[in-house]
């Protein structure tokens, strides 16, 4: 059974140590190789800087033995100067390896935040309705200033500390290689357990990058959602839940931690152990007067030289196993590949009329089945509203326009042509959107205004903020429409963020208009005022509105009742009613005074 134990775990062990070869190999090829001239120049400069410390301790032991112990003054001054000289050397050549290292790490890091962040944009709703933000943030931000931080310090420790180690070797056998071979027979010893150590930190490496990424989520949940636990009471409840991904954080943390703590101190075991047998040895040689002072100090400053890159290599392996951590959840984000891309033969639309088709079209979240067989054609020019209980279906309708999301069967059709046949680009730039509940970046008032289209001038962006009712309050700040909105636009009010967006989507100027109940959030007076700029907007688009309001309704040419997943009813608001089917009932519910009296009277 222990034999078997036993052979799992190399097993393991051989599997992991193959993992990370292919990982470091890709993430060479990928981006290490396209700077491998300069990467070269830098690991030739580390070189030379083992090189030059190899000559000092050689040089004081020719200044104290032909020197100090024959009291040659003259060449004391000689030696002592070219000792100095080596040494400004040194400075000079760690300042170019230094500052040029840092910079290629710098910029290898800058193409792994850019590919990956591009990467993130291309992917679909689906996959950041299953993701958290604040694990993103980690990947980005915390994964990366790791790597970028072993990207230089790996070669400066592997390739210096790997030819200190070398080049000593060789000079304290040639110094003495009776004492080097008593002195560094118990030398692989660090080797054995830095090995080892490090082998069992690289999955704990892994779990904090996980534990991380989820306390970065839990953070980001709760700071955005502080004004909602204020107003619950809910302080000492997200306490808790935070204390939990903090704890998680702690003791994945500690994990790595136990083994590691091993690494210095047995490393400082054993350089003690080799210096008293070299000082002990070495001291019985100069006695018996078979080695001089000066070859024994040189010995000494060599082993020294020798021991200290031993143990910092093998202090580089936590770092190089939080890498290994970094560059592995890298991979697995630019290896995610987006469900929704260009098809090969993808066309630019050059002039959009706005007629849509649904086609029998299916779509599922996971396995719950929302839209089952829509099929529906909407003219260019017209209006049509989407109607129905919550969770009918009708964002997803329009959610799969703009192609957020695929259909999993059916197709859907822009001036006949299959949207998947449509640059991506293409189709949404000939596509306004307006949510109930609009993103606004933390930037000025102008800037959210105009991110609906970037080459819009003042004016154009403040022409298009007064048909959206946004001009007079932007008046009121006292810097314009220079006013910095704040985190989420936390500065302006649920009203008036949604002017902003209309005022977006105004300037955009599109084709094709998808108004997830643009005036949900307005009061009447300001409603009447967004009606007409949209009303002039709206004109010869095709519109789709998602109505809560029954001004909206009435002013759609057709409406969609939808429910379950399905299109139940199709008609005008005065054709519906007369049917007297569900969108009647749905009505009276919603918008008849005297149908509210009688249902409160049941009640």
């Amino acid at each position: 059974m222990l034999l078997k134990k036993s052979k799992d775990q190399k097993h393991a062990t051989g599997s992991k140590v193959k993992k990370g070869w292919r990982l470091i190999k890709r993430f060479y090829q990928d981006y290490v190789a396209p700077f491998k001239g300069k990467t070269f120049t830098i690991w030739v400069l580390h070189v030379l800087f083992a090189v030059a410390l190899i000559a000092p301790p050689f040089l004081f032991k020719e200044l104290i033995d032909k020197g100090i112990a024959r009291k040659n003054l003259h060449l004391v001054f000689c030696i002592a100067a070219v000792i100095i000289g080596v040494f400004v050397f040194v400075a000079f050549v760690d300042k170019l390896r230094s500052f040029w290292g840092h910079v290629i790490a710098q910029k290898i890091t800058y193409n792994l935040r850019n590919d990956l962040y591009s990467h993130l944009q291309k992917l679909s709703f689906r996959f950041y309705d299953n993701i958290k933000i604040g694990e993103l943030l980690s990947r980005i931000i915390d994964d990366l200033n790791v790597v970028q931080e072993v990207i230089y310090h790996g070669p400066e420790n592997i390739i210096t500390n790997g030819c200190m180690i070398v080049f000593t070797g060789v000079m304290v056998f040639y110094l003495n290689w009776k004492l080097a071979l008593a002195t560094l027979l118990i030398m692989p010893a660090i080797g054995v357990c830095s090995y080892i150590i490090s082998m069992r930190m690289f999955e704990g490496a892994r779990e904090v990058r996980k534990k991380k990424a989820s306390l970065a989520s839990r953070v980001e949940d709760n700071l955005s959602g502080m004004r909602i636990i204020q107003s619950f009471v809910r302080e000492s409840y997200e306490m808790q839940r935070f204390d939990r991904e903090n704890r998680g954080h702690y003791n994945s943390r500690i994990k790595v931690i136990a083994p590691m703590s091993w690494l210095f101190p047995l490393s400082i075991l054993i350089l003690g152990i080799s210096l008293t047998i070299a000082i002990s040895y070495g001291g019985y040689q100069v006695i018996e007067g078979t080695m001089t002072i000066g070859t024994l100090t040189a010995f000494i400053m060599y082993l020294q030289r020798f021991m200290w890159p031993l143990i910092a290599i093998s202090m580089v392996s936590e770092r190089v196993m939080r890498f290994l951590a970094g560059i592995e959840r890298f991979f697995k984000y630019m290896d995610i590949h987006p469900d929704i891309k260009d098809a090969p033969d993808a066309i630019t639309l050059k002039e959009v009329k706005g007629d849509i088709q649904f086609k029998d079209v299916w779509f599922k979240y996971d396995k719950e089945v929302i839209l089952k067989g829509i099929n529906f054609h909407i003219h260019p020019g017209e209006t049509v509203a989407l109607v129905g209980p919550s969770g009918a279906g009708k964002t997803t309708i329009t959610r799969l326009i703009p192609r957020f999301y695929e259909p999993y069967r059916g197709k859907i059709l822009l001036d006949g042509i299959d949207i998947r046949k449509i640059k991506l680009r293409s189709l949404r730039a000939n596509i306004g959107i307006v949510m109930q509940d609009d993103y606004l970046f933390s930037d000025t008032l102008l800037n959210n205004i105009a991110y609906g289209r970037l080459d819009a001038s003042k004016e154009e962006v403040i022409e298009a903020a007064k048909q959206a009712n946004v001009h007079q309050f932007a008046k009121e700040f006292p810097e314009g429409y220079n006013t910095q909105l704040g985190e989420r636009g936390v500065k302006v009010s649920e009203g008036q963020a949604q002017r902003i967006s209309i005022a977006r989507a105004i300037l955009k100027d599109p084709p094709i208009l998808i108004l997830d109940e643009a005036t949900s959030s307005v009061d009447s007076e300001t409603e009447l005022l967004i009606q007409e700029a949209l009303e002039k907007l709206m004109k010869n688009k095709t519109c789709i509105v998602i109505a809560h309001r029954l001004s909206t309704i009435l002013r759609a040419n057709r409406i969609f009742f939808i429910e379950n997943g399905q299109i139940v009813e199709e008609g005008t608001h005065e054709e519906l009613l007369k049917k007297s089917g569900r969108y009647a009932h749905f009505y009276n519910l919603q918008f008849n005074p005297n149908s509210k009296i009688i249902l409160k009277q049941r009640l």
